[in-house]
């Protein structure tokens, strides 16, 4: 008899996310965590519900979970995105991929995005024209990367000032909380478009809670 063990980590990745985002202090790096934390917990709990679906008893199967894990074992060989996992995902479940004007989709892909600048960084310049014996120019919101006019737009983080780089802006215990919220709501919204089952039983236990 062969037995197998699984361990699953999403969750302890969102609760690191969590425990950073409610760290006290208004400006903090904390909120560059959470970010990170969210976006690497999502990444997790998808990867890991393939797993799961590879662990359904033999009696509990259902064709459609045994076509989910079928897809996603070829999108992690073929090592594709995290948006095209959860689109696949869904379209899997649903026979439709994430509405792209849907307002959860588009905070994960804004998320995702942040995530990305933070891991890829590259230098943050602006140009901006002084005049002699005038102060510096305030840097305006439009020289600014598009997830920070985003943010702003979101009214998660006030207005630049001071010509801050926009790794400082994200410094904001707001948009750590943000993170986290974006985080949950897309692991509820994609158990919820897995059919009922063992599988969609088992997701459960693995969705985020948003408190």
């Amino acid at each position: 008899m062969i037995k197998i063990t699984g361990y699953f980590h999403a969750q302890d990745l969102y609760k690191i996310a969590k425990k950073a985002a409610k760290s006290r202090g208004q400006r903090s790096d904390n909120a560059i965590i959470a970010i990170m934390f969210s976006v690497s917990a999502l990444e997790a709990f998808i990867n890991e519900s393939a797993g799961l679906a590879r662990l359904v008893p033999t009696a509990q199967r259902q064709p459609v979970i045994d076509g989910y894990a079928a897809v996603m074992r070829e999108l992690e060989e073929r090592k594709e995105s995290l948006l095209v996992k959860y689109h696949m995902g869904l379209l899997v479940f649903s026979g439709s991929t994430w509405n792209e004007g849907d307002q959860a989709f588009q905070d994960f892909k804004l998320l995702n995005a942040i995530r990305n600048a933070v891991v890829h960084m590259k230098p943050d310049r602006w140009e901006s024209f002084v005049e002699e014996d005038k102060p510096d120019p305030q840097r305006p919101l439009d020289d600014y990367p598009k997830f920070i006019r985003a943010l702003r737009q979101r009214n998660v983080i006030d207005c630049p000032t001071n010509s801050e780089s926009w790794l400082e802006v994200l410094r904001d215990k707001r948009v750590g909380e943000w993170s986290c919220q974006v985080a949950a709501r897309i692991s509820a919204a994609f158990e919820q478009s897995v059919p009922n089952g063992y599988f969609k039983s088992s997701l459960q236990n693995h969705i985020f809670e948003r408190r």
